[in-house]
């Protein structure tokens, strides 16, 4: 499989059109093609310091909505469930 598009090439400080040939679900090549091409390519963000209920989302819902824009990985501090909650608010974000 092909992914195309212009890639944000962090390491090199590039954004240059691309293709990402996928294969066994890992990246086998990075193509660098002279036409344009539509969209982007680049790293999944990770947000370092999150408070998942203070969005007043389930952690699965949270999930959901980073995912779909870009959002990859997130450190929660889930202190401000255990001070509402307890234990048990804490093992209910562990659950969801």
């Amino acid at each position: 499989m092909e992914i195309k598009g212009r890639l944000v090439d962090i390491k090199r400080r590039e954004i240059y059109p691309a293709g990402i040939v996928i294969n066994g679900g890992r990246i086998e090549r990075i193509l660098r093609y002279e036409h344009d091409e539509q969209g982007y390519i680049l790293p999944g963000l990770i947000d370092a310091h999150i408070h998942i209920e203070s969005s007043m989302l389930s952690p699965g819902s949270f999930a959901i909505a980073a995912v779909s824009r870009g959002t990859t990985s997130v450190v929660s501090d889930p202190h401000e469930i255990a001070n509402v909650l307890g234990v048990s608010g804490v093992e209910y974000m562990i659950e969801e």
